[in-house]
């Protein structure tokens, strides 16, 4: 249907999320959701960034994005790549002459359903109003990822030489890139971490 396609819909249900997320919080811990937030934003966003190195999502240009459609769907696109992860290293074919013992099987399984249940929760939970800082904070990262050249530098001696090339071309080895534009996720989450604990310094 055309109407799941539009970036309204999912505006619209992100907003539904934080309703019933008000509501849950509320009724069974007691407690407002927005409190909860802000309260716990900024160790949510330490965390999120500790996942961007553990797991390379910085690649994913939609857990930034403004699009509500593109943001809610990377999320649960990872969910997906973990659930096809797990199977496919737990279940490859190449493990009849490998097999995997008993014990490390049992945890492996206890870990791989762990992991799962977090990414669901994170993303009913956190992501939904995770969304409206997003909106803002993500406004440089996206900048970056948009941009057709990226600058680099590198250290001849004590000189500091800078270049920029375009997006799609690779410099030599011994130079970096000095932007965001490799890590524009982590360095939104980071960010969002930041402003978080901003807000609960200034509340005290």
């Amino acid at each position: 249907m055309k109407i799941f396609r539009k970036g309204w819909f999912y505006f619209l249900l992100i907003l539904g999320l934080i309703a019933l997320n008000q509501f849950v919080f509320n009724y069974f811990l007691k407690v407002s959701y927005f409190e909860w937030y802000l309260a716990n934003g900024s160790l949510i966003g330490a965390v999120t960034v500790l996942v961007t190195f553990v797991w390379d999502v910085n690649k994913i240009k939609g857990l930034i994005s403004v699009n509500p459609l593109d943001y809610l769907g990377s999320y649960m696109q990872l969910i997906g790549v973990q659930l096809y992860a797990f199977g496919a290293i737990g279940k490859s074919d190449q493990r009849k002459k490998n097999p995997i013992p008993l014990l490390d099987l049992l945890v492996y399984i206890l870990f791989s359903l762990l992991v799962i249940l977090a990414f669901t929760l994170w993303t009913l939970v956190v992501v939904p109003i995770q969304y409206f800082l997003v909106l803002f904070l993500g406004a440089p990262g996206r900048i970056y990822l948009s941009s057709p050249v990226r600058p680099y530098a590198r250290f001849s001696g004590v000189k500091l030489e800078i270049d920029q090339v375009p997006r799609n071309e690779q410099k030599p080895a011994d130079w970096f890139e000095v932007s965001i534009a490799s890590r524009p996720v982590s360095f939104t989450y980071a960010l969002i971490a930041l402003v978080m604990s901003l807000v609960k310094f200034l509340m005290r």
